[in-house]
C-alpha cells in the first residue's frame, strides 16, 4: 500500500508538470493514442493493451495488464501555416508558427492486481493545442504584429478500478481529476466592447489555471481464444471558468474538453500476430468554446457571452488499424494507420489559426525490446501536411477574404516498463 501511495503521489506531480508544458495534439485536441505502444500501433487501446497508459482509453484493461508500471515521453515537431488572401485591409500574407515547434509530453502509469477479481491503476492523459506565431497572422486586424499564441494544456490523473465480472468479461471505471492551463497573446484586435462581452479579459492575461473532473467506464470481452472486443466512454471534463479570459472564451471562460467514446475488436491472427480495428468519436460540438463558430459573432453575440463564438470545430470520427508482430520472445514490432474526419470547417478557418488541427491521417511504427521483467519501447509517426481552405471565412467587418490553415506533425517517443 505504501508503494501504491508513493506512485500515485509521483503521478499527480507529473500530471501537474504536464500542464506547464505547451501541448500540440496530432488528431484534434488529443494525441492519436494512449501510450508509446499504442501510438506505434495506430493508436488502438479499446480492445488491446500492453502498457498502463492505455487505461485512459479503456479502464477495463487493468486486470489483464497485471502488476506493472510504465514511464516515458512523447516528442513532437509541429508546424502551422496561416494564410490570408483577398482581404481589404492588407495584401495577402502567410504566417508560420515557428515561435515554438518542438514539444514534449511526459507520461506514466501503473497497475496492481489486488486479487483474482480486482485491480487498481493510475495513469496520465494530456491534451491541448498550442500554436506560437513569431509574426502574427492577425496583425492587419490590430493584433500584436510581433507575436500571437494560444496555449491550452490539460492533464488528468485517471484513478482506475477494474473488476472481473466473469471469466471472459472485465469492467473498469476511473475518476479523472486534473488541471488545465489556458493563455492567449497578441489578440488585441478582439479586446474591445464591439467584439467582446468583457474587454480587458481577452488577451495577454498570463496563464490561467482551473481544476478539472471527469469519469470513464469501459468493458473488455474475450469472446474466444482469438477474438476480443472492447468499448469505453470518457465523459467531458467538468471544470471551472478561465475568468482571466472571460471576454474571449464562450460562457464567461468555460473551456471543457469533450466527451470521447468508441470501441473495437482485436484478432489473434496467429500465435505471433495481433490485428486491431477501432473507431472513436469526439463530441466537440456539444461544448460551446469548441463547437460554436464565427457565425455567432456575425449574429451579434459577443465573445465570452453565453453561446458565444469558439473555434468552430466539428465532431470528429476517428478510425484506427493496428498490427503487432512478435519477431521473437524478446522483440515485438508494430505498425498502424489512423484516419479522422474533418475537425476544422471551411467557414471557421480564421479562428482555426489558434487551433490548427487540420490533420486527418497518421502513419506509425513502433517496437519493444524485452529483457526479463523490463521493456524498452519506442515509436515514430507522421501526420502528413494538410490544408483547409476557407470559404466565407473572414467576416466583412474584418475586411472579408479567405483564411487558409495548414499544419503537419512528426512524432517520436520512448518508454520504459517493468512487470512484477
Amino acid at each position: 500500500m505504501k508503494i501504491m501511495t508513493m506512485a500515485s503521489q509521483r503521478l499527480w506531480w507529473l500530471s501537474l508538470m504536464c500542464v506547464s508544458l505547451p501541448s500540440y495534439a496530432t488528431m484534434g485536441a488529443f494525441a492519436g493514442g494512449n501510450g508509446i505502444k499504442s501510438l506505434g500501433m495506430g493508436g488502438v487501446s479499446y480492445s488491446v493493451a500492453a502498457e498502463t497508459t492505455a487505461l485512459s482509453g479503456n479502464p477495463a484493461h487493468a486486470l489483464g495488464l497485471g502488476s506493472r508500471y510504465d514511464v516515458g515521453s512523447d516528442f513532437f515537431y509541429a508546424r502551422a501555416n496561416a494564410t490570408i488572401s483577398g482581404n481589404a485591409i492588407a495584401e495577402d500574407s502567410t504566417s508560420n508558427s515557428d515561435g515554438r515547434s518542438y514539444y514534449m509530453i511526459p507520461q506514466a502509469g501503473f497497475t496492481r492486481r489486488l486479487n483474482e477479481r480486482w485491480a487498481f491503476g493510475m495513469t496520465i492523459l494530456s491534451a491541448g493545442i498550442g500554436p506560437d506565431y513569431d509574426g502574427s497572422p492577425f496583425a492587419r486586424f490590430g493584433g500584436n504584429p510581433d507575436r500571437a499564441s494560444l496555449q491550452l494544456a490539460s492533464s488528468s490523473l485517471d484513478s482506475v478500478l477494474a473488476y472481473r465480472f466473469s471469466p471472459s468479461v472485465d469492467v473498469g471505471v476511473s475518476l479523472n481529476s486534473g488541471y488545465q492551463v489556458f493563455s492567449a497573446k497578441g489578440l488585441e484586435f478582439l479586446d474591445n466592447a464591439m467584439v467582446s462581452s468583457s474587454p480587458g479579459d481577452v488577451t495577454n492575461q498570463g496563464k490561467d489555471g482551473v481544476f478539472t473532473l471527469g469519469a470513464s467506464a469501459g468493458v473488455l470481452w474475450r469472446i474466444n481464444s482469438w477474438l476480443t472486443a472492447g468499448a469505453s466512454y470518457r465523459s467531458k471534463n467538468h471544470n471551472g471558468k478561465h475568468k482571466d479570459y472571460r471576454g474571449l472564451i464562450a460562457g464567461g471562460g468555460r473551456l471543457e474538453l469533450p466527451a470521447i467514446y468508441g470501441g473495437g475488436i482485436s484478432v489473434q491472427a496467429s500465435p505471433r500476430t495481433t490485428i486491431a480495428i477501432e473507431a472513436q468519436r469526439y463530441e466537440y460540438r456539444k461544448e460551446d468554446a469548441f463547437g460554436n463558430g464565427l457565425d455567432r459573432l456575425e449574429a451579434g453575440v459577443p465573445l465570452g457571452a453565453p453561446n458565444g463564438a469558439g473555434f468552430g470545430f466539428d465532431n470528429q470520427n476517428v478510425y484506427k488499424l493496428g498490427v503487432s508482430f512478435d519477431v521473437s520472445s524478446r522483440l515485438t514490432v508494430r505498425g498502424g494507420y489512423i484516419y479522422g474526419t474533418n475537425v476544422v470547417t471551411e467557414q471557421n478557418t480564421l479562428f482555426a489559426f489558434l487551433g490548427p488541427v487540420t490533420l486527418q491521417e497518421q502513419y506509425s511504427v513502433g517496437a519493444t525490446q524485452h529483457w526479463g521483467h523490463w521493456e524498452l519501447s519506442a515509436y515514430g509517426n507522421l501526420s502528413p501536411r494538410r490544408t483547409v481552405r476557407g470559404k466565407d471565412s473572414i467576416p466583412d467587418g474584418f475586411g472579408g477574404g479567405e483564411a487558409d490553415i495548414e499544419n503537419k506533425v512528426y512524432g517520436a517517443g520512448f518508454s520504459v516498463g517493468r512487470r512484477f
